[in-house]
């Protein structure tokens, strides 16, 4: 027994002698650089270019099996520029011998210093890299044979001691699309590999597009972990950060950082982001992501937040252009967090919720099918005034734009988008507890809308609007070359005068009451003009206890009366108006023509009944009413008056047709009449202002 373990030590011993000699005798014996030369004609032979080793080989053998080289330069493919299509400066790569005995691999930091790589693409679309990715058909069979061959013919297992990359440059130059990129000053460094265990990593580099003019450095460090099959990544502590420079970046540079714990397992196909953060000049992001089936069908889930910034500042800090707003006050606030799901052509915000300026936004929002989008959102908005966000009136300037040119053009601006309108495809619902739009004031704002094949509907109720209610119906079909819409709308016990005053807040109020109106209404035109002239369609309305401003048509009846008793009427000419218990009718519309057969008002004292038309298109009013006294005897003054209403919307006239009276008038209360009215028209000139009087003697001498 002894006898064997003395041969097995001498054994071992001559072997080791032997190693220790080779790693002596070698290097001393063998110039590697007597080399160089078969290796570059062998590295034509196998890539047809020519590689040129400039700096010596150092080989080493004990107990680092490895070489040094000095610069190495691989030239470009035929057809390209004569530069090198590579250059190493400096590489330094070892192997521990002893270890690979056991089928281990040890390699030592590897090192490769001032590697330069030229890529290039000519205008036909060829690479200068092409013929080194295209394997021959027989090197392909090869691989196959290596791959499909015995498993346990491979390394046990492999550890580096790290790898450095220092003062290195990559460039890229595509003469077919013009795009001309270098990335330079590229350091690279890691800790020992190691798999399943930490491995420490840097990476810094400047990146620098020729157009648009751009600079950008990045750096990147992380703690990597791998297992032996590839298959298991994880990037610990990951932190990316950039700066991009240059003339086309708003305000000249833009930073930006990236922080997450990130898991990759291509087995399973999955992928997480935890903790990430992503931050720049003016919007943080945080959240997690996580993401299945990463390489066949990817859906992805998680969960964002995006911090409160200022949607104004980063406008500016992009160069966007900033829309004008009525109040200068707003897009200073948003803030937004939801759950994400999706999938490559879809996505879903659920449990969204959003702060804009003052206003809360909650529900959530589908997206299908990005190239022909199908949307649904269900969204509730505490409080909004929409008005703060519309573009400030422009009123056109003294002795340029007449006001008449300006209203025509708006008549005749296309309303609606037509091409949208056909592709649009949506079914959503919005709740607004109180909005302000139009200048009108609203709560329990509930909107339902469709859209689908270039048909939009709409369901809209108003639970309270100016102590009334709303609700209503409209259908827009683009099918065709211009849109039909039909509107069903209904409008009950609605204070008339604050609506009004609301719409026009530069006018007062010519109409004041409850109102309810109902129509139904159909018309085709995608301009205003052509809207109104194409209008059809019934209209049912009545106003509770209202008044008309602007003319007191007792009065007008009262100081007739007077007058011809020889008596005059004490009255304050400044408030003028006509109270009524209730204004009531019916309408048809054809062609924008409003029809009023059977108009009739009543107050406690007189009622008026009638009929006339109202002109949508020219805003024409063409009214005959009769008024007659509720109480009174047979005399002159209790007759019916026929009453005209001409003019427009906006200045409507009105003249009394008292002829039926003048007949019975004697000459001499005649000149009564016409003496009270000359007597009382400075009266009204001081109650109303200049020239009231004058218009008032010419409308009453007009009746008698």
């Amino acid at each position: 027994m002894g006898k064997l373990v003395k041969v097995i030590l001498m054994i071992f011993s001559s072997v080791a002698l032997l190693i220790v000699a080779a790693a002596i005798i070698i290097p001393l014996v063998v110039d590697v650089n007597d080399y160089k030369w078969e290796m570059e004609v062998a590295a034509r032979e196998r890539t047809g270019r020519t590689l040129k080793i400039e700096g010596d080989l150092d080989l080493s053998v004990f107990p680092w099996l490895g070489v040094s080289t000095g610069k190495i330069l691989l030239g470009n493919a035929p057809g390209f520029a004569e530069k090198p299509f590579a250059v190493i400066g400096k590489a330094d790569i070892k192997v521990k011998l002893l270890p690979l005995f056991s089928k281990k691999v040890e390699v030592s930091t590897i090192v490769l210093k001032d590697l330069e790589v030229h890529l290039e693409k000519n205008k036909q679309g060829v690479s200068n890299w092409y013929d080194l990715t295209a394997k021959p058909a027989e090197d392909q069979s090869v691989a196959s044979e290596q791959q499909t061959g015995d498993s346990d013919s491979g390394l046990a297992a492999i550890e580096i001691g790290g790898l450095v990359v220092e003062n290195s440059k990559v460039s890229w130059d595509d003469q077919q699309s013009g795009q001309h990129i270098v990335v330079k000053d590229f350091n690279f460094s890691s800790g020992a590999v190691v798999f399943n265990e930490p491995i420490a990593i840097k990476i810094a580099f400047l990146l620098e597009n020729k157009d648009p003019a751009i600079t950008e450095q990045l750096s990147l460090s992380t703690s990597l972990v791998i297992d032996e099959t590839f298959q298991k990544i994880q990037l610990n502590n990951f932190q990316l950060d950039s700066v991009t420079k240059g003339e086309s970046i708003p305000g000249g540079v833009f930073s930006a950082q990236l922080l997450s714990a990130i898991a990759v397992d291509l087995e399973a196909q999955t992928l997480a982001l935890k903790n990430l953060h992503i931050n720049s000049d003016t919007i943080k992001l945080t959240g997690n992501i996580s993401t299945t089936q990463l390489q066949t069908d990817p859906h992805y889930a998680g969960a964002l937040q995006i911090e409160p910034f200022s949607p104004k500042s980063l406008m500016q800090q992009l160069a966007m252009s900033i829309p004008e707003t009525t109040d200068k006050n707003v897009l200073q606030k948003l803030a937004m967090s939801f759950d994400l799901q999706g999938t490559k052509d879809s996505v879903a915000l659920e449990k969204l919720t959003t702060t804009l300026d003052d206003t809360h936004i909650n529900g959530y929002t589908h997206i299908k099918q990005f190239n022909q989008p199908a949307i649904t959102f269900q969204l509730a908005i505490d409080d909004i005034d929409v008005d703060r966000y519309s573009a400030p009136k422009q009123e056109p300037e003294p002795g340029k734009t007449p006001v008449a040119k300006v209203k025509a053009a708006i008549s005749e601006a296309t309303l609606l988008p037509m091409d949208t309108l056909r592709t649009l495809n949506i079914n959503g619902d919005l709740q607004i507890a109180k909005l302000k739009a139009a200048k009108l004031k609203m709560e329990g704002v509930n909107l339902n809308i469709q859209a689908k094949q270039g048909i939009l509907k709409t369901q809209q109720t108003v639970k309270r609007l100016y102590q009334g209610n709303y609700q209503g119906r409209i259908t827009i079909n683009a099918q065709g070359k211009s849109p039909s819409i039909s509107l069903h709308e209904k409008m009950t016990r609605v204070q008339l005068e604050p609506l009004l005053n609301a719409l026009q807040p530069d006018s007062k109020a010519k109409l004041k009451g409850l109102a309810n109106i109902t129509a139904n209404l159909n018309t085709t035109g995608n301009t205003m003009t052509a809207i109104k002239s194409g209008l059809d369609g019934t209209l049912n309305f009545s106003l509770d206890n209202g008044a008309v401003r602007g003319f007191n048509l007792q009065k007008i009846i009262d100081v007739g009366r007077l007058a011809i008793k020889g008596k005059e009427m004490q009255q304050n000419y400044a408030d003028e108006q006509t109270l009524f218990t209730v204004i009531k009718g019916t309408a048809t519309i054809k062609k924008g023509l409003i029809n009023n057969p059977d108009f009739f008002a009543e107050s406690s004292t007189i009622e008026v009944s009638g009929e006339g038309t109202a002109n949508l298109v020219n805003e024409a009013l063409d009214y005959k009413v009769v008024a007659k006294a509720k109480k009174g005897g047979k005399n002159v003054a209790n007759r019916p008056v026929a009453l005209k209403v001409q003019g427009t919307f906006s200045e409507p006239s009105y003249t009394v047709d008292l002829s039926s009276i003048e007949s019975m008038m004697t000459e001499e209360e005649k000149q009564k009449v016409d003496k009270f009215i000359d007597k009382r028209e400075k009266d009204i000139d001081k109650a109303l202002g200049e020239g009231t009087g004058k218009a008032v003697n010419k409308l009453l001498k007009g009746f008698f």
